[in-house]
């Protein structure tokens, strides 16, 4: 897996090459880019968006979405004070492809101190920790 994921990215880097040269931009934040999915072992997940505190400020919540070539998964997460996880619940797992996950997404809320819930896009579904 890591080695098409190897490839891909050398494509996509030889044409972000062509597209800087050609438009005479300045090619440092390509290439950090570049290097920065390289030393990350090619893993593209990320936070979306910023994570909330609830209105105690005891916990934290954010939603992680794991990126791979074949599928995204969205989960979210629960951190106590010390950054440590105590809840974790996937949301969905869907073609890696915005169109499809991206109607997940909508708005992260704290209905109460021990409740947190990300409403879909359109908020008329959520998923509860």
């Amino acid at each position: 897996m890591t080695k098409k994921k190897e490839v891909i990215l050398d494509k996509l880097k030889q044409g972000i090459d062509k597209v800087v040269k050609l438009n005479n931009w300045e090619s440092t934040p390509f290439d950090d880019a570049y290097n920065c999915v390289k030393e990350a072992g090619y893993k593209t997940n990320y936070v979306w968006k910023k994570p909330k505190s609830s209105p105690n400020r005891n916990y934290k919540a954010e939603v992680i979405i794991k990126h791979s070539l074949y599928l995204c998964e969205i989960y979210l997460i629960v951190k106590d004070k010390n950054g440590q996880e105590i809840a974790k619940k996937m949301v969905a797992s869907e073609k890696p492809d915005e169109l499809l996950f991206r109607r997940h997404l909508g708005e992260l809320k704290w209905l109460s101190n021990n409740e947190v819930v990300l409403f879909n896009s359109s908020k008329t579904n959520y998923v509860s920790v």
